[in-house]
């Protein structure tokens, strides 16, 4: 009642006992539970108990989201499924929307990062909070049109800055080729704003069309990539979000293979090495840049590629038939997650660890994400804005009339 709104919560319980229980709840629980009274909206709200609760929220916490492109005759669609058991006990999943239904990479905090095109987003599931990025100014060759984004979202924590990583492939419509080099495009939060990186790099000549070819472990994210000199089979890079580096690093020495994914093992880089002609699945560790293998499993008749690592103690695999299973390392048995396919020309699964997190993308006090950008992207041809492509050294801006 509203008496009891207006009674101090410090009276009913030991503030460090509060603190722990309610940093222990769902994000559900806690939206609810800002209504309680003043005392409680201000301590769910304060970026000190969000930390604590991403803390308390860990690994054994998380839960399977998986995002796949069913194809067809008509077309393709996107779907985005969440498994409502923490546990994979209990293998029933829920459909959950999303802002837009092309690129979904991450999470990183709990937020997602969603791409088409020139349009960004940021986006936390389970605060159901959306977030358009401003536009970003760029230097675009004549004739280019986007081809193929990726993008990272982590957090810097040498300067306690969120920064999104925008990387694109071109397309060059004069030669009806891609670049050559992808294009960089480095987003700040406190700043509100795009810019290159610190070193100035502005071109990298790599391709990164592998969703599922990447991770991220204490600030620094990993790619297999490909480049167009032919050493391509060698090539896994990493990005430091501190001082915003790229750095190739070698990987394991093993004949390259297209069924291949990043992941994370006992807090360590891990490599999921598919051979298609014995059906096994190596698994490597990084280990002070050296790599060791952990595990030989198999053989998986059926089995397409490796989907990543699941809580240390699985692997996650797409079969040829579109379904999604999990081998338990311990027990050495299969499991079928549920086939996730329809039409003719089958789907392709991307899965994701998912710590659900209160970090908010819009304006609270004290909060280091900025206000949303007031003009979207996607209401540029609506307003009639004058956007003018001009030569490569050029920049790519909208003008307001």
């Amino acid at each position: 009642s509203s008496a009891l709104t207006d009674v101090d919560s410090s009276m009913l319980m030991p503030e460090d006992v509060r603190l722990e229980i309610l940093s222990r709840l769902p994000v559900k629980s806690l939206m609810r539970l800002r209504c309680v009274c003043k005392s409680w909206y201000a301590l769910i709200e304060n970026p000190k108990f969000i930390s604590k609760h991403l803390e308390n929220f860990n690994d054994d916490n998380a839960y399977l989201i998986i995002s796949y492109q069913v194809y067809d005759d008509a077309g393709h669609d996107n779907l985005t499924c969440l498994f409502k058991d923490k546990t994979l006990a209990d293998i029933s999943y829920e459909n959950i929307h999303r802002p837009i239904l092309r690129t979904l990479l991450g999470p990183y905090d709990g937020i997602f990062c969603l791409c088409d095109d020139s349009l960004i987003f940021l986006w936390n599931p389970a605060t159901k909070e959306c977030r358009t990025l401003p536009n970003y100014s760029n230097f675009l060759p004549t004739c280019a049109t986007f081809l193929y984004e990726n993008a990272i979202f982590g957090l810097d924590h040498t300067s306690g800055d969120y920064k999104v990583v925008f990387i694109c492939e071109l397309w060059n419509e004069q030669i009806e080729a891609p670049y050559e080099h992808s294009l960089v495009a480095i987003y700040t939060s406190t700043t509100d704003s795009w810019r290159v990186s610190k070193g100035n790099v502005e071109w990298i000549p790599y391709d990164f069309k592998s969703h599922f070819k990447s991770t991220n472990l204490n600030g620094v994210f990993y790619w297999l990539v490909s480049r167009d000199d032919g050493d391509h089979s060698n090539i896994m890079l990493s990005f430091h979000i501190s001082d915003e580096e790229f750095r190739e690093i070698e990987r394991p020495r093993i004949p390259y293979s297209s069924h291949e994914s990043l992941g994370l093992f006992n807090n360590s880089v891990s490599l999921l090495h598919f051979d298609k002609s014995s059906h096994y699945i190596d698994i490597w560790l990084m280990s002070d840049m050296n790599w060791i293998q952990q595990f030989a499993i198999g053989p998986f008749l059926g089995v397409m590629s490796p989907r990543g690592i699941w809580k240390n103690n699985a692997v996650l695999m797409e079969s040829d038939n579109g379904t999604l299973l999990l081998y338990d390392l311990i027990v050495e048995e299969v499991r079928d997650l549920g086939r996730f396919t329809r039409g003719t020309l089958g789907t392709a699964i991307l899965t994701y660890c998912y710590k659900e997190s209160l970090v908010r993308l819009k304006r609270v006090e004290d909060d280091r994400l900025s206000d949303p950008f007031d003009i979207p992207w996607h209401i540029i041809e609506d307003n009639q804005l004058d956007i003018t492509l001009f030569g490569r050294n050029s920049r790519f801006d909208i003008i307001l009339n």
